[in-house]
């Protein structure tokens, strides 16, 4: 057994105080880890940053020697038959859906940030004692209930990381789906309206569940909801998720279609990696990178179901959910990076990669989330042609599902899945990964949406594309980001260059109509500051016009596109 006490002395200050006891290994050193990753965050995070004050002694008393001698591990001089008790702190003030945050208000505690291992007994029993702060009040967590609502436990050190810990007086609404319990925990201020939320969530939970035709993984489900300044994402757990949004994100309906499609997308995660998963994602490997090439699938066909469940379960109507699409699918082919990088290797170099963007990224990079999600759907509507609308890619995630129910010890590897597909289609996909996994292909959507009897349309918009991003810093106007073949990347500007004047006028916010005026293809000055020298610029319109894309119903659909969108777009 590992036993933990949790303290928040000085929450002000954002630490949290551990307090760990657990029986000495036998063969002398004892070596205490953090992982430097969280499951579900693929990047290096280096949470043993944040610890400080670590001290180590015997139950009786005596001082131990604990010496640091790696980023994130301790070694304990050697002692036999003892409990060892290590004390340790943690600076917690990042509010995120991986890391720690802690304040007078409340605590939010992911495992991975907060909980040093013990190497070897990490199948051991994990106990957890919660010592709250103040007039907090509550605890959300999917970690087992002992004797007391503060005592929690783990199976192992796997189930602990996999349970994410909100502390403090948050609300919290009690629902069922499909006969199993469900928690919505709340925190912070929102425009959130409560009933209109649990009945579209509930009804969208519902065809999640349906889905998969099989009893629920899940006793119970919690999800933790933080509202923020300007925070939003979600992070999936075994039987939890921890999301945050703004909390002003439940008006206009877009936001709103938004925040009901991120809850959605965490809880099918429940089945599409925490019990469906890549060989590599199984054993974690808490101190290293995990690389798969598979990410693509986890995120990507996640993100795809997330928009349909929402339409399927009557929240958003069908030409809102055919708009997500278009606007998906005109995001990932805008990037230059959609012909730079394929989607295996964005699943593969993630760690290095997807969550460290910077001015470039678009025209390298392409996210496993979007883009994934678009080839999701093009492998869902190539089954669907493929066998005149009796199967699609439902039939290959409930295969999945059913193959880890036989063996849950085991994760698929990429042939796997694939065999899989191709067993559903009765085709070959050979061309198809190629094309769109390992390479980077134009995307054939348009020709696949026909076969379903629906258009893909482009529309150009009255308004030139100098490639540019603008950001404002201090009420001044700076590049964000230039595209690689775009008018200012041809015309010498760069990121961070900052504009001062366009054509003789100050730069204010109307800028767009002093290129609007000139539209007609005359070149722009432009007068920037560069690392703090004054340039002058000429900026020349090539004829680029912003654009954007809608998918609609064809008139007069054959009875085969007909058949093939009706299995597609049931309701």
């Amino acid at each position: 057994m590992i036993n933990y006490q949790v303290f928040f002395k000085n929450p002000e200050l954002h630490y949290i105080e551990i307090e760990m006891s657990f029986k000495s290994n036998n063969s002398g050193d004892n070596l205490l880890y953090l992982p430097v990753w969280t499951p579900g965050s693929y990047m290096v995070r280096e949470f043993s940053k944040n610890v400080d004050k670590v001290e180590a002694t015997t139950a009786y008393g005596k001082i131990l020697s604990i010496k640091k001698i790696k980023k994130n591990q301790w070694l304990i001089q050697a002692v036999t038959q003892d409990i060892i008790i290590v004390k340790y702190r943690v600076y917690a003030n990042e509010l995120t859906v991986r890391t720690n945050h802690v304040d007078d208000a409340h605590a939010l505690l992911n495992g991975a940030a907060t909980f040093m291992a013990v190497s070897g007994q990490e199948s051991s029993k994990h106990r957890v004692v919660i010592h709250p702060f103040g007039l907090w009040s509550k605890i959300s967590t999917s970690l087992h209930p002992l004797d007391n609502i503060w005592h929690r436990e783990a199976s192992d050190y796997d189930e602990l990381v996999d349970s994410p810990i909100e502390i403090g007086n948050q609300k919290v609404i009690e629902f069922e789906v499909e006969r199993v319990p469900h928690q919505l925990a709340l925190v912070g201020v929102s425009n959130m309206e409560e009933e209109r939320l649990i009945r579209d969530l509930s009804n969208v939970l519902s065809e999640e569940i349906r889905f998969f035709k099989a009893t629920h993984p899940c006793s119970e489900y919690l999800f933790i909801l933080n509202h923020t300044e300007k925070t939003y994402g979600g992070l999936e757990h075994k039987n939890s998720s921890v999301n945050m949004t703004p909390r002003w994100s439940y008006e206009p309906r877009e936001k709103y279609l938004k925040t009901i499609s991120l809850l959605a997308h965490e809880y099918f995660h429940l089945w599409n990696i925490k019990r469906i998963r890549p060989v590599e994602l199984d054993p974690f490997d808490y101190q290293n990178e995990n690389y798969t090439r598979q990410l693509w699938a986890i995120e990507g066909i996640t993100s795809y179901y997330d928009d349909y469940f929402v339409y399927l379960g009557g929240v958003s109507s069908r030409d809102e959910y055919l708009d997500i699409i278009a606007k998906n699918y005109d995001e990932v082919i805008s990037h230059v990076g959609n012909h730079c990088q394929s989607l295996a290797d964005s699943s593969f170099d993630t760690w290095i990669k997807y969550y460290r963007p910077n001015e470039n990224t678009h025209n390298t990079q392409v996210s496993y989330y979007v883009k994934g999600s678009i080839v999701a759907l093009m492998l869902n509507l190539s089954i669907l042609k493929q066998t005149a609308g009796e199967k699609s890619l439902d039939d290959v995630m409930r295969l999945l599902y059913r193959r880890y129910i036989t063996n849950p010890e085991s994760g698929y590897t990429e042939q796997e899945f694939r065999e899989i597909t191709e067993q559903v289609m009765d085709a070959d996909l050979s061309q198809f990964y190629d094309d769109f996994i390992y390479g980077t292909s134009p995307l054939n959507l348009d020709t696949l949406l026909f076969e379903a009897g629906l258009k893909l349309t482009k529309i150009e918009k009255d308004e030139s594309d100098l490639g540019w991003n603008l950001e404002m810093r201090s009420n001044n106007y700076f590049i964000q980001k230039v595209e690689e073949n775009g008018c200012a990347a041809q015309s010498g500007l760069q990121a961070n260059d900052e504009i001062l004047a366009i054509n003789g006028f100050r730069m204010n916010e109307q800028w767009n109509n002093f290129i609007a005026y000139n539209s007609k293809g005359d070149p722009l000055e432009v007068i920037v500051a560069r690392a703090g020298i004054i340039k002058k610029m000429e900026l020349n319109l090539i004829g680029n016009r912003k654009t954007e894309y809608v998918i609609r119903e064809i008139e007069n659909p054959t009875a085969q596109q007909l058949k093939i969108k009706n299995a597609w777009l049931k309701r």
